[in-house]
């Protein structure tokens, strides 16, 4: 992933002001430490695999703005200027408003062009000051009330707009705005539709396939390491998850339970292919990991599972469980 920051705006969104602090000049984005500090930001979330695919709703007041601007009709410091204004009237109608401030960005990731979004919440902190009187040199504490996240922070609310198709890629966070609950972002800036991020749907289809196991009375470990074989064949195959392939293939010949897990992900608008970034391979695809109730912890490839040549699990006619270990060619103390 390649980005280059073009053009970068800040703006100041304090509650506590009747108005927000809207920047009338752009940054400097030559200088090395702001190009640094936004493009560490921008490289810690454009992949994150909690962000939502969205599409702009027909109505969009933002939608509007970047048509102007696109069109040349607006340029990117009121557009900016919209965006800061926009967040601030939702900000300030929050049940507990917190400072912070906006930084929007015109950048061209992996040679597109999009408007990045980025929330940048305040925190406080402690520095020093040097005070000199008459007595000599004194080093005190002060406390510095807008300090922004480090560049190796992972924001939790921004956008990303790609200018050819305004496709939409964004994390949002959920406030109480006018009484009602609002995803900041989704809600009140960008007004679109949205479905849910790829982590999201990988977490609600494992659990929606333990829940419906157990509740059938079935082996959960047993569903658990089906899923991950399919899950690991359907990345090789199509480098994404197809959700119908491991409904079939986990609940193959149990009718039942395959109707109820198909209609939890329905309820869920789960997507039909959920995208295999970083977090939903290693997630899918880790290794099963047992802990039982004497402390022991045991982690091994989902594959063994079912193959008693290496892994056996055995229910004992006394209600205990005994896991047999088999073919093992050497032990390492870790």
């Amino acid at each position: 992933m390649i980005a280059a920051i073009k053009q970068a705006i800040m703006h100041i969104l304090d509650a506590s002001h009747q108005i927000p602090i809207v920047s009338e000049r752009e940054m400097d984005v030559g200088d090395a430490v702001i190009n640094t500090y936004i493009t560490r930001l921008i490289e810690r979330v454009y992949d994150d695999p909690a962000r939502r695919a969205g599409e702009f709703m027909k109505n969009s007041g933002l939608k509007h703005h970047i048509n102007e601007y696109r069109s040349g009709g607006t340029d990117f410091t009121a557009l900016s200027a919209h965006i800061a204004n926009r967040l601030f009237d939702g900000l300030k109608n929050t049940e507990d408003p917190k400072p912070c401030d906006i930084l929007v960005c015109s950048v061209m990731m992996n040679e597109r062009d999009e408007i990045a979004i980025l929330k940048l919440d305040n925190k406080t902190g402690f520095t020093h000051r040097v005070d000199k009187g008459e007595d000599g040199i004194l080093c005190t504490l002060i406390n510095h009330y807008a300090i922004l996240p480090a560049m190796t922070q992972k924001l939790s609310e921004y956008a990303f707009i790609a200018l050819d198709d305004l496709s939409i890629r964004y994390r949002g966070g959920n406030y109480k705005i006018d009484g009602e609950k609002a995803d900041l972002f989704a809600d009140i800036l960008l007004e679109c539709d949205y479905e849910i991020s790829s982590r999201e749907a990988v977490n609600t289809v494992t659990r929606a396939a333990k829940r419906v196991t157990a509740e059938n009375g079935g082996d959960v470990m047993e569903t658990a390491a089906r899923m991950k074989e399919c899950v690991i064949e359907s990345i090789e195959e199509r480098e994404n998850i197809d959700t119908e392939k491991i409904a079939s293939h986990v609940f193959d010949g149990r009718p039942a339970m395959l109707g109820e897990f198909k209609a939890k992900l329905e309820n869920a608008n789960v997507p039909p292919r959920i995208e295999a970034n970083k977090y939903v391979t290693k997630k899918t695809t880790s290794d099963i990991k047992l802990t039982t109730d004497i402390g022991v912890e045991l982690s091994f490839p989902a594959e063994y599972y079912n193959n008693s040549d290496y892994v056996d699990i055995i229910n004992n006619d006394d209600g205990t469980i005994s896991i047999v270990i088999r073919n093992i060619g050497e032990l390492t103390n870790r």
